[in-house]
């Protein structure tokens, strides 16, 4: 290089101010391409063995005149230093690919994968976004990931439904948003007499719960199906209300109008002394609670997350009783609400 050129770029292209990036730089390319091969299956295939690159286009069912470029993305992962290239076989080698790639982190890679499509994603478009009035729509997101991501919270869930049965024991239960079916599973082990219902409206959320009840040999136990809260029959004659309702971090999936309906919706659907368990994000706490927030806020919905005292001041005004409510997960706006119907 001559003297001129290093000159140029040190003071004229501030070349060191690019440089000292060099670590934030490297860390959006292995989220990026760690991501990209998780969803796809190669770190899984990986993590059973090394595998040629013929191996790998046939796994994902690459057209043969497109297999140049889908080295070219193998060779960035060699690049960048998650993956290994010996003997014409590909290894993992980063860290990150080795420990997404793990079956028993597979929660932990769902989480990751949501943060980088989704959380990260809103960072980027959220100006063009609200510019373009574009907003994000439920198409935009992979139920089930979303679903398999959620399972981060379920010890914390498990707590709420917990404090809720320790109240009253309830016979009748709705799940409304089954989610991967994991709460009606815990439900139905802990009190096998229970009359369990669940729906969600995403077609693809519901087989992911009826596969998953299926392999723990409860689906027989429980009724789930597709269908909107708001189109469920009301209690009459021959059909009793529900001793339980429970909402798990769906909330937020309502728009500002929709959530004083869904609240009277619940409160029409519960018998007498029924009572509503929610758990959710609320607005505060870390980066990531705000980037699900914008998320939401950028979307059809809009409203984004719920405020806790909002939330609770709601409940009070629209004639809920016995109102409770507890810090879930310690140091972070993420809640459980209890309430007896109207």
């Amino acid at each position: 290089m001559k003297l001129a050129t290093l000159r140029k770029l040190l003071f004229e292209k501030s070349i060191l101010s690019f440089l000292r990036l060099g670590g934030e730089t490297q860390s959006l390319y292995r989220s990026a391409f760690a991501t990209a091969a998780g969803q796809a299956g190669v770190l899984g295939l990986l993590h059973e063995a090394p595998r040629d690159g013929l191996a790998i286009a046939q796994a994902l069912q690459i057209e043969p005149e497109r297999r140049h470029a889908l080295l070219a993305w193998l060779d960035c992962g060699v690049r960048i230093g998650e993956l290994e290239l010996k003997r014409e076989r590909y290894h993992l080698k980063g860290r990150l690919s080795r420990l997404l790639a793990r079956p028993r982190n597979e929660v932990t890679a769902a989480l990751f994968t949501e943060v980088t499509r989704y959380h990260f994603d809103a960072l980027l478009q959220a100006p063009t976004r609200l510019r373009e009035q574009r907003p994000y729509t439920l198409a935009d997101q992979d139920g089930e990931l979303i679903a398999r991501s959620s399972r981060i919270l379920e010890p914390f869930v498990e707590e709420a439904i917990d404090w809720a049965f320790e109240q009253a024991r309830p016979r009748r239960v709705l799940e409304v948003g089954c989610g991967a079916g994991h709460y009606l599973a815990y439900m139905l082990r802990r009190w096998p007499e229970l009359q369990l219902e669940a729906i969600d409206l995403q077609a693809d959320v519901v087989v992911c719960a009826r596969r998953h009840l299926q392999e723990q040999g409860l689906l027989s136990k429980v009724s789930i199906g597709q269908a909107d809260l708001f189109e469920l029959p009301l209690p009459g004659a021959g059909t009793p209300g529900y001793d339980l309702i429970t909402l798990h971090n769906n909330f937020y999936y309502f728009d500002a109008a929709q959530r004083e309906a869904l609240l009277d919706r619940v409160a029409a659907l519960l018998a007498p002394g029924g009572r509503l368990l929610m758990t959710s994000s609320c607005r505060g706490g870390s980066p990531a609670i705000a980037a699900l927030h914008l998320w939401w806020s950028l979307s059809e919905r809009s409203a984004g997350l719920p405020e806790r005292d909002a939330l609770l001041a709601r409940l009070r005004d629209a004639g809920w009783r016995d109102i409770r409510h507890r810090r879930l997960l310690p140091g972070e706006s993420y809640y459980g609400f209890l309430a007896e119907r109207p």
